[in-house]
């Protein structure tokens, strides 16, 4: 939360409400992490969060032998990134390589 204040405002009641971290809710549809992230990148220079930074901190920590990490980050930040014809779906483009490679390995069609 240091790396990314915007998101401690949010970390905080995740905390509150469920009582631990829950990596799958966390970055889970509805405000989720996956969503703030394509929100900033739609608002662009607008946005308080720092989506690149943000995309090269997770492809950072992706395919290091993590397999707890790499399942979540695919499962739930991946497979949640809008499809083409939806909005903020250019995002993939700007995917870190290691993601972008998995990416398009589970969705090829985009």
């Amino acid at each position: 939360m240091t790396r990314f204040p915007a998101f401690r405002p949010w970390y905080e009641e995740h905390l509150r409400d469920l009582g631990e971290l829950l990596p799958h809710v966390v970055f889970g549809i509805g405000e989720g992490l996956t969503d703030q992230i394509v929100d900033a990148y739609r608002r662009g220079e607008d946005a308080a969060l720092d989506w690149r930074g943000v995309l090269e901190f997770l492809d950072a920590h992706f395919g290091r032998g993590d397999r707890r990490i790499d399942e979540v980050l695919v499962t739930d930040f991946l497979l949640g990134l809008p499809g083409p014809g939806r909005p903020g779906h250019e995002l993939i483009g700007e995917l870190p390589e290691r993601l972008r490679e998995r990416f398009d390995l589970i969705r090829p069609s985009g």
